[in-house]
């Protein structure tokens, strides 16, 4: 059914921005979290060399660790909270291995201005591994998380019943529409004519 069709159409997209959002508002609680533990752990809060200052590696593998968790979390229960995984621990070992494998990006970012260029600043460290590294590993994971972790998408089908039904949900939450119509009357004794008023006996 085209309508059908067309509506099925809208609902993937709406879901799929209210998923990118959710992904977006997730990946910066667990980026958060991650930044405060990186640069307490390398540059003592700003205040001093941190425990790990000769470690950067180490230490952002660390705090992204403890980030990685929250957003696991978060991304099973919020994030993807229309989506389904398919795999026995809930994707639980997906999740890791994809966060493991992208995280080589903003290390790699880490390890050219470090290794490579030779900026040690904190401003260089965050830069480069915070905002440029995180950002590249964020895109990469929305897609992979959905593809291989959250793979299944549970169908309107399941929570309305059908198409129709989530039609009227979504014309109830548009808010009430007015029709005009002529008024229709039934006729008398067989008549084609429209009773409009008793007549006397």
């Amino acid at each position: 059914m085209v309508f059908g069709g067309q509506l099925l159409g809208r609902l993937r997209r709406t879901r799929l921005f209210g998923e990118v959002v959710r992904f977006m508002m997730v990946g910066g609680i667990a980026t958060a979290v991650a930044f405060v533990l990186f640069n307490g752990l390398v540059h003592g809060f700003f205040m001093g060399a941190g425990p790990m200052n000769g470690q950067p590696i180490p230490a952002y593998v660390i705090a992204n660790t403890v980030g990685m968790l929250i957003s696991y979390d978060l991304s099973r229960r919020w994030t993807f909270r229309h989506r389904v995984s398919g795999h026995p621990d809930g994707g639980f070992t997906a999740y890791v291995v994809i966060n493991a494998v992208t995280m080589l990006l903003p290390i790699a970012c880490l390890y050219v201005t470090r290794s490579v260029i030779g900026w040690d600043s904190a401003i260089a460290d965050n830069l480069s591994a915070n905002v440029v590294g995180v950002l590249l590993g964020q895109i990469a994971r929305f897609f992979l998380f959905r593809k291989f972790v959250f793979g299944q998408p549970i169908r309107y089908t399941q929570v309305y019943g059908s198409v129709e039904e989530e039609a009227e949900a979504l014309k109830a939450a548009a808010g009430p529409t007015v029709l005009l119509a002529s008024e229709r009357r039934e006729p008398v004794n067989g008549s084609t004519e429209p009773a409009t008023r008793d007549r006397a006996g």
